[in-house]
């Protein structure tokens, strides 16, 4: 199963609950853009890719700029939706591998995060969509990124990893490697009229280097201009230095 079917399927229906508290979330992701100087600094344009229900769009809503948020699930969009009425905020239901559905946005700023990036099909979808982007942007330009490094191999227990539990709602997720790639099973376990009930799904995720990332990024005419590991997310910061 590809990514957008996972969460078509499955993912997003609990993909909120997953994340948790949105508003401490959302206040994270902003207080990020805030300490790495992420603000309007030409047209006010961000697009949002890989947006899902809102936490880098409502910050950066919030910070100034005028946002496209670009995801391929309805029901994420629509969540977005609901929390962002009122606010400079415009929904696109498109893959993020099709550029042409948003690159006429003329934006001063792409940011696409929440592991997104592993969610591509290969890397070298990634690093064409590295040139892509970087055609998009003006000088000056900024290009936010943030993904999990699956790079380094987790092994025997270690690759069942709980994620949230409550008292009729437990998440687990288990991590199966291969060359290139992982394959990721969400095991939703749900208790419905006093029996728990098991929901499962799997997709593959990219085994993305955060060298490997640099090196593309680098390769597209992008500057690397910060990189900070938060919560075992790399968060990175390129910006385009030519016209």
């Amino acid at each position: 199963m590809n990514a957008q079917s996972h969460y078509d399927n499955h993912l997003a229906a609990f993909y909120a609950w997953m994340t948790g508290n949105f508003d401490t979330k959302q206040q994270e992701q902003e207080t990020y853009f805030s300490g790495k100087h992420i603000k309007p600094a030409g047209n006010a344009v961000a697009i949002d890719l890989g947006a899902g229900h809102g936490l880098q769009t409502i910050s950066l809503a919030n910070l100034g700029f005028t946002v496209y948020a670009v995801d391929f699930n309805q029901h994420l969009l629509s969540e977005l939706n609901a929390r962002a009425k009122g606010m400079t905020v415009r929904t696109i239901l498109a893959n993020i591998a099709n550029t042409t559905q948003y690159s006429t946005m003329n934006a001063e700023l792409i940011t696409c995060m929440g592991d997104t990036l592993t969610h591509l099909e290969s890397v070298q979808q990634v690093n064409t969509l590295f040139g892509e982007w970087y055609s998009m942007l003006p000088a000056g330009g900024k290009l936010v990124l943030s993904f999990r490094d699956l790079t380094q191999e987790l092994e025997k227990e270690e690759r069942f990893i709980p994620i949230r539990a409550e008292d009729e709602r437990i998440h687990t997720c288990f991590l199966e490697y291969f060359p290139g790639y992982v394959r990721v099973f969400d095991v939703l376990m749900e208790k419905q009229n006093g029996q728990w009930i098991q929901k499962v799904s799997s997709y593959q995720k990219l085994r993305l280097g955060i060298e490997q990332v640099k090196i593309m990024l680098t390769a597209a005419g992008f500057a690397v201009q910060d990189h900070e590991v938060i919560q075992r997310m790399h968060y990175l910061v390129a910006q385009k230095l030519k016209g």
